[in-house]
């Protein structure tokens, strides 16, 4: 089918994250088989001509978004993360497309007020949404003509090339990459920050980026960094910011950063907390080490550092189960099927409750 797919291109970036889960779900659902046209929403705005309002960008940008869909006509539309789309322009796309079918997906956590916003922003004029929380968190965003899925984080094979889990000659024990986002603040309570530099203190040889005065690390250096490491150090945000409290176990069930495809497909031994009940996905000990204390992370680490031949075993594990399981052509079958409301085509291995 024609799928019109609706998302952040970040040209901005000029290349820096070709590794965004919008373009793995793209190459999926052209491996499907789909003929799939790809905007890019906010660089359609910025490069509106001779309009240096970004208003006056942004209305360009739903014109043009509505021209695509009576050109192209395609038969699904999917929109990620498409803030500059409204509501308005997705009923004007049904009237110009009645059986068209549009879905949404969301990968930030929904213990974020400001992305719980942009989510129910559109459920009104959607018919599927897909975020990668799973469980009743989700119920929130379910309407009487929409529904709202769990999609776990995809690993395409052709960004995850590396095999961590083939080598013993990496430099450094354990990899951590920290994000801050937009509001260019470091919670210094956080265990994003304060496990990293407590496996420093203790002797670790942690290669870390985005903290204690080291640049955030993006584009194809990020990878160079990973194929430097054995383990990966795998902590999601748990709270909305520093002063927030910390997230409901409901809202953090499953949640997890795109790192963990990252360090999972590139095939670095993955460590996370149980704070995301990810041994639903993962068998701890088997493709995952997951760890509740600071105390036990420093002693899992160490353990593997010393016994290449467990931790090749671990990672290799969670490298098949990543690239078998959770790849990006599986996802985006999966979401297509939902979106459609069709019969699911394979036995899937996550959650495929619907809200």
């Amino acid at each position: 089918m024609r799928i019109l797919h609706v998302g952040n291109g970040n040209q901005k970036h000029r290349g820096a994250r070709f590794y965004d889960v919008g373009s793995k779900l793209t190459n999926g659902l052209i491996r499907n088989g789909h003929d799939v046209y790809f905007l890019s929403d906010r660089d359609t705005a910025r490069a509106a001509p001779l309009l240096p309002v970004k208003k006056w960008g942004e209305k360009a940008c739903n014109d043009i978004f509505l021209d695509i869909c009576r050109n192209f006509q395609p038969d699904m539309i999917l929109l990620g993360h498409a803030d500059l789309i409204t509501t308005d322009s997705l009923w004007a796309a049904k009237d110009i497309l009645p059986q068209v079918r549009i879905a949404q997906f969301n990968v930030d956590p929904v213990f974020r007020p400001h992305n719980v916003a942009q989510i129910l922003s559109k459920t009104a004029a959607v018919d599927a949404t897909f975020i990668t929380t799973a469980g009743p968190a989700l119920s929130r965003f379910h309407t009487d003509h929409g529904i709202v899925a769990y999609i776990p984080n995809p690993v395409d094979p052709s960004m995850e090339s590396l095999r961590c889990h083939e080598h013993t000659d990496q430099p450094h024990s354990v990899f951590w990459a920290h994000r801050y986002g937009k509001a260019k603040h470091q919670d210094a309570t956080s265990p994003r920050t304060q496990y990293p530099l407590f496996l420093e203190r203790a002797g670790v040889d942690i290669d870390y980026y985005g903290m204690n005065g080291k640049p955030e690390l993006y584009g194809q250096v990020y990878f160079q960094a990973i194929a430097q490491a054995k383990m990966g150090l795998n902590l999601s945000i748990t709270k909305a910011g520093p002063d927030a409290p910390e997230a409901s176990e409901e809202e953090l069930f499953l949640y997890a950063s795109d790192r963990i495809s990252h360090y999972m497909g590139c095939g670095l031994l993955t460590l996370t907390t149980n704070k995301n009940h990810l041994e639903d996905l993962f068998t701890p000990d088997e493709e995952i080490i997951i760890f509740e204390t600071v105390e036990e992370l420093l002693e899992k680490v160490r353990f593997y550092s010393q016994n290449d031949t467990a931790r090749q075993r671990i990672a290799a594990a969670g490298w098949q189960k990543s690239h078998t399981e959770f790849n990006s052509t599986l996802i985006s079958r999966y979401m297509v099927e939902q979106t459609f409301r069709a019969p699911l085509s394979a036995t899937y291995q996550w959650p495929t409750e619907v809200y």
